[in-house]
């Protein structure tokens, strides 16, 4: 058998898996991170792996099991539910695990690049306060990282989930690790800004994307026009305008649908690359969950 690598990819991490593949985003134009699924087996002696550079968390998709991991020649089990989170360590581990449920057995993994938790430390200021302290633990109970790994995960399998919105997740979620997760003295918290001139800046926001909406409308460019942070834009752009950045961008491109096929004759293929779509089906599901017919019906409705 081949010896195991101390360090590998994320995208090489893929062949030391046993289970069969269910969801990849590998091929998702999402940056900054990668999540697949697996439904594994039952029962599994022993897998063992290489460590990761990105971080790496991981939660069950179905069913339940009795994990055991070795990190250093020290042998640990938990029992693990929907719901539990865990943490892979930046080393090489082996596993064992057996299913404890009538339930199929699927995971969830979850590859955050370090360079994202690095840019969002960052924006926070937080100085010298972002190495996570996720390792010591090797389950805890997060009920917010656990639903945004199940809105990821719905998300890797879902193409018509824009990247605005995954960027957003992500950005959150090293957000949240990066405040509750992470060691060192923290030498400071959102960056200042006077909340007088908070409207002022998502107007100007708002104004780019109406502007702006065949563009590719990614976070860190709202944010930037905003002159904020990633994590510090999104709570106030929310508070300010009753929307995510998301919700906001994507009514605002089927309302300008919506107006061209009333007003033009334009292919629907055309329309929706004028309102930002890649391609006429992705447009054609958003508009049908925004006004409840397709484009085509909707134009000949009148």
């Amino acid at each position: 058998m081949a010896k195991i690598p101390r360090l590998t990819t994320t995208l090489a991490y893929d062949r030391y898996m046993a289970g069969k593949k269910l969801v990849s985003s590998v091929d998702r134009p999402w940056r900054h991170l990668v999540l697949r699924s697996y439904l594994e087996p039952a029962e599994q002696e022993l897998l063992e792996a290489p460590g990761l550079q990105d971080v790496t968390l991981m939660t069950l998709g179905s069913g339940a099991e009795h994990l055991e991991r070795n990190v250093n020649g020290h042998w640990e089990s938990a029992e693990l539910r929907m719901g539990d989170v865990w943490y892979v360590p930046p080393v090489p581990v082996s596993w064992r695990w057996r299913s404890t449920s009538d339930e199929p057995l699927s995971t969830v993994h979850l590859h955050l690049e370090r360079s994202l938790i690095d840019s969002v430390a960052d924006q926070m200021e937080l100085g010298g306060s972002r190495e996570l302290s996720l390792g010591d633990a090797m389950q805890f109970h997060d009920p917010l990282i656990a639903a945004m790994l199940g809105a990821l995960h719905r998300a890797a399998g879902d193409p018509t989930d824009s990247r605005l919105y995954v960027d957003a997740l992500a950005h959150a979620l090293a957000a949240h690790l990066l405040q509750h997760y992470s060691r060192g003295p923290r030498v400071g918290c959102l960056p200042p800004h006077p909340e007088r001139l908070v409207p002022r800046r998502i107007r100007r926001v708002t104004d780019y994307i109406r502007a702006n909406l065949a563009a590719d409308l990614a976070i860190g460019e709202l944010a930037a026009q905003a002159g904020l942070s990633n994590f510090h834009f999104a709570r106030v752009f929310r508070r300010e305008t009753g929307e995510t950045p998301h919700q906001f961008v994507t009514r605002l491109r089927l309302e300008e649908a919506a107006r061209l096929l009333r007003a033009t004759d334009l292919p629907v293929l055309q329309i929706a690359l004028a309102v930002g779509y890649e391609n006429a089906s992705h447009f054609s599901v958003q508009f049908k969950r925004g006004y409840g017919v397709t484009p085509l019906a909707y134009r000949l409705r009148g």
